[in-house]
């Protein structure tokens, strides 16, 4: 379902209602209190034999459908991110460099200054980088894959989303990957 008012950067969140479907209220809430007010819920793809390959297909739908349409940048958010101040969306697009191929939220492999691309929970990719993000292959996590690529990557920092405690698809298992991957409050954008 995608709301659509006024002009706005649309977020596309990729929602599987399988596992947590109460993020879909959370993150209509976050979207209020952030001013967002164009989004696009995608359900996720779901294949039988790889999760793996799911999440990445469920990315690369998102991406196509922005090349197919010839949109200069998408944002794609995944259902468990969480904001961390009411006003963090608009820090993060205030953030967002004018040249890129990827600009994320952060990575949950700190410092930065390593360069690691670790989790999508929310990022925008630049239409000169969507036919690399197309050609990963199969068989690969979408966001750690973009480290063999080494494109022009930019963080935002410090950091205006966090990917919330709960279920993980990946691990079919209850997890908390920000709170053991060395983030700590000073990473946090707090407003």
């Amino acid at each position: 379902m995608e709301h659509k008012m006024g002009k706005d950067t649309c977020i596309n969140i990729i929602f599987d209602s399988r596992h947590t479907p109460q993020d879909y209220g959370r993150l209509l809430g976050e979207f209020i209190e952030q001013g967002i007010t164009h989004y696009k819920f995608w359900d996720a793809v779901v294949l039988k034999d790889s999760v793996v390959d799911s999440i990445a297909a469920s990315h690369k739908m998102i991406v196509q459908d922005a090349k197919d349409r010839g949109l200069k940048e998408c944002c794609i958010m995944e259902q468990d991110a969480a904001f961390t101040s009411p006003n963090a969306w608009k820090f993060f697009l205030e953030n967002k460099p004018k040249y890129y191929d990827l600009y994320l939220w952060g990575s949950l492999t700190v410092p930065l200054s390593n360069n690691i691309v670790c989790g999508f929970q929310l990022y925008f990719i630049s239409e000169k980088f969507y036919d690399t993000f197309l050609a990963v292959p199969k068989n690969n996590h979408i966001d750690t894959a973009m480290n063999d690529i080494k494109g022009d990557y930019h963080y935002c920092y410090p950091f205006p989303c966090l990917q919330r405690p709960g279920f993980s698809v990946n691990n079919n298992a209850i997890v908390n990957y920000t709170a053991g991957c060395g983030i700590t409050e000073k990473d946090i954008y707090r407003g």
